[in-house]
């Protein structure tokens, strides 16, 4: 199939179909909800989940984990504390310091994310379900090399804005 036929199949919008479709599925899902009803967000989920492969990690170490300033991950954590799922308590070696828990909640809600994580591996296997293994290592790399195309475009465009 030469590219004309592929833009003719309109691949990107099947694409983007699926993207949004998952979007739906993430922000519909119970699994990602607070017991009082709240989104647990993206960002706000994996950091609850570095938090818990980390226990006890102190503010500045869960910035370079996660690769974001300083500035970003205290906001994260001022909305994970309001909804309840983090803790941070005084760093008893160094005072200036916070260290980082999940509460009850928080545990939960990690437990969450990962039921997340296999309810959508379920579907993903389901679609893949009788396919060959030379399909299902096309598919995967073509993801690869969309994922790396969209980093090296993102990082562009970042570049542009400054």
């Amino acid at each position: 199939m030469d590219m004309n036929e592929l833009r003719q199949t309109q691949l990107s919008y099947y694409f983007l179909d699926a993207v949004t479709a998952y979007m739906d599925f993430e922000k519909t899902t119970h699994f990602l909800r607070t017991k009082d009803g709240k989104q647990i967000y993206y960002a706000e989920i994996h950091t609850v989940s570095a938090i818990k492969e980390n226990e006890g990690i102190h503010i500045t170490a869960l910035a370079e984990k996660l690769g974001v300033t300083l500035g970003a991950v205290s906001q994260i954590l001022i909305k994970l504390e309001k909804k309840g799922l983090i803790k941070k308590e005084r760093d008893p070696r160094n005072q200036s310091r916070f260290l980082l828990t999940l509460t009850c909640e928080g545990e939960i809600a990690h437990m969450n994310h990962l039921r997340f994580h296999e309810a959508f591996d379920d579907l993903v296997y389901s679609v893949l379900e009788g396919k060959s293994e030379e399909q299902v290592r096309f598919l995967k790399q073509c993801l690869i090399d969309l994922a790396a195309k969209l980093q090296t475009a993102t990082e562009e465009e970042k570049k542009k804005q400054k």
